[in-house]
C-alpha cells in the first residue's frame, strides 16, 4: 500500500519517523500486531478511540492506515492541515480532500477550526450564514411606525411610505431626490395621518444627513436605519415598493390611471387579514368605482387587538419559512475582534474591534476600522 502513496520518498520517510516517535502510534502498532481485540476494555486507553474502526486498521512499512487513508501522527497534523488549506478552497472542499487520503481522530473538527480562524479566508469572506429572523415589533395602533424608501419608475423618482400596522402606503412623485424635497413630502403626509413614533429608512443620502436629523428632532420622531448591506431589514417598505411598481406597470400596459389601482389596493383586505389597509388605518372603507352600499362606507372601528393577533400569525408564518435554513451566530461583546464587509463586495473585509452595542441585538460601534470608527450589524 505504501507504494501507492503518490508522495516523495522524503515525505514518506518523514511520516515514518514521526510515526515511530509518536507514543500513541506505537501503542496502536502493538495492538494491531498482537491481533485486533474483541473487547474495548482490553485496549490501552491511549488508543481506545480507534477501537470502533479496528477492522479497517493496517500496518505497512512503518505507517498506519485506516483503509486506504494514512493515519497522521499528532506532530504532523497541523502541517497537514496547512497543506490541505494551502489554496484556501473552503471548509467543505478541504474536508473532501482530506477524507480521500488522510485520517486521524477529530480531523474534521480540527480542519474546520483552522479554516474558520484563517486570516486570508476571513479577509475575503463571502456573506455569513443567515441567522434566524428578528421581526419588527407588533404595533398597537396605526401610523406609529412607518418605513420610507425611494423608487424609480419610467425614469421618474417616487417616495414610498408604508405603515407597519395597516400596510397602507403613500406614493409621492419627487421632482428631485434632495433631502429637502423628501422632507417636504413627508411633512404633508404627517400633516394628514399624524407624526409617527418611528421612521425606518435605509442609509441613503436623503436620510443620512443633517437636514433629516433636524427634521426628526423638530418633529419629534425616532429615526432608525437598516444595515447598509442588509436592506431586507426594511422588508416592509421593499414589499410596498414592489407592489407599487407592479401596479404602475399594469396600469401603463392597460392605459389606465395608476391612482385608481392604488385606491383599489388600499381597499382590498390583505391576505391573512379580515380588513383592508384603509380600514385598519382610517377605520372606514374609502369609496371606489365599485357600487358600494352607503352603510359599508360609514366609520367602523377595527379592534387593535384583532389586528395584533393577525399580525402575530403573519410574522410567525414568515419566521417559520425563513428560519428553515438559518442558524444563530455567537453573540458579540465589547472587545471582540470582527471583520466588516465593505459596501463594494469585491474589496477586502476590514478588521475591527467591538467598542459599543448601539441598539438592538446586532448594531455595534467598531473601532480600529482603518483609522476611524464605523457602525455595523452583527451579521456582517
Amino acid at each position: 500500500m505504501i507504494d501507492e502513496l503518490p508522495i516523495s520518498e522524503e515525505r514518506i520517510s518523514e511520516l515514518q519517523e514521526h510515526t515511530r516517535k509518536d507514543q500513541q502510534m506505537q501503542e496502536l502498532k502493538e495492538v494491531i500486531q498482537e491481533g485486533r481485540p474483541s473487547n474495548k476494555w482490553n485496549v490501552p486507553s491511549n488508543v481506545s478511540i480507534y477501537f470502533d474502526i479496528r477492522d479497517e486498521l493496517t500496518l505497512q512499512n512503518g505507517l498506519l492506515f485506516k483503509g486506504e487513508r494514512v493515519i497522521i501522527p499528532k506532530s504532523l497534523r497541523t502541517d497537514m492541515i496547512k497543506k490541505i488549506h494551502s489554496s484556501h478552497i473552503g471548509i467543505e472542499g478541504c474536508l473532501r480532500r482530506a477524507r480521500e487520503s488522510l485520517y486521524w481522530p477529530g480531523m474534521n473538527a480540527e480542519v474546520k477550526d483552522f479554516i474558520q480562524r484563517c486570516e486570508t479566508c476571513r479577509t475575503f469572506e463571502r456573506k455569513q450564514q443567515k441567522e434566524t429572523l428578528i421581526s419588527h415589533e407588533i404595533l398597537s395602533r396605526p401610523w406609529s411606525k412607518v418605513g420610507i424608501d425611494l423608487m424609480t419608475f419610467q425614469s421618474k423618482n417616487y417616495l414610498v411610505t408604508v405603515d407597519y400596522y395597516s400596510n397602507y402606503w403613500e406614493v409621492d412623485y419627487l421632482e428631485d431626490t434632495l433631502a429637502l424635497t423628501v422632507i417636504r413630502k413627508l411633512r404633508a403626509q404627517f400633516a394628514r395621518h399624524g407624526i409617527p413614533d418611528v421612521c425606518f429608512t435605509d442609509n441613503g443620502p436623503q436620510f443620512d444627513c443633517g437636514e433629516f436629523r433636524k427634521f426628526s428632532r423638530l418633529w419629534e420622531f425616532k429615526h432608525d436605519t437598516s444595515s447598509p448591506l442588509y436592506s431586507q431589514s426594511n422588508g416592509k417598505v421593499e414589499q410596498a415598493v414592489q407592489t407599487v411598481k407592479r401596479l404602475m406597470k399594469k396600469s401603463k400596459f392597460d392605459n389606465k390611471d395608476p391612482y385608481l389601482a392604488f385606491l383599489d389596493f388600499r381597499n382590498t383586505p390583505t391576505e391573512g387579514f379580515d380588513n383592508s389597509p384603509a380600514e385598519k388605518l382610517m377605520n372606514r372603507k374609502t369609496r371606489t368605482l365599485l357600487p358600494t352600499k352607503e352603510s359599508l362606507l360609514k366609520p367602523k372601528v377595527v379592534a387593535p387587538n384583532k389586528v395584533q393577533i393577525e399580525l402575530t400569525k403573519e410574522k410567525q408564518k414568515q419566521q417559520f419559512y425563513y428560519n428553515q435554513r438559518t442558524k444563530d451566530l455567537p453573540m458579540l461583546k465589547n472587545g471582540d475582534t470582527v471583520r466588516i464587509q465593505p459596501s463594494n463586495f469585491n474589496k477586502e473585509w476590514k478588521k475591527g474591534t467591538i467598542k459599543q452595542q448601539i441598539s438592538g441585538k446586532y448594531c455595534f460601534r467598531v473601532s480600529d476600522f482603518g483609522s476611524a470608527e464605523a457602525t455595523t450589524t452583527g451579521n456582517k
